[in-house]
């Protein structure tokens, strides 16, 4: 798990959400990006720190 990623994890075991941190944490493992529902709200940093954990995934899963 790369750095960000463990702190988009952090962040969203702090707001309260522990499950949706293990649903992120299982996408970033298998390779996969991770999409928040419409209905889950977060902070506006904690989701700009999601998509730059996806943004991560994408651009390794194209290198290879």
């Amino acid at each position: 798990m790369s750095t960000k990623q463990s702190l988009a994890f952090w962040e969203l075991c702090r707001q309260g959400l522990p499950l949706l941190a293990e649903a992120a944490s299982a996408c970033w493992e298998r390779g996969i990006t991770f999409e928040l529902q419409q209905d889950i709200q977060v902070a506006r940093s904690v989701k700009a720190l999601i998509d730059q954990c996806n943004w991560e995934i994408e651009r390794r899963s194209s290198a290879a």
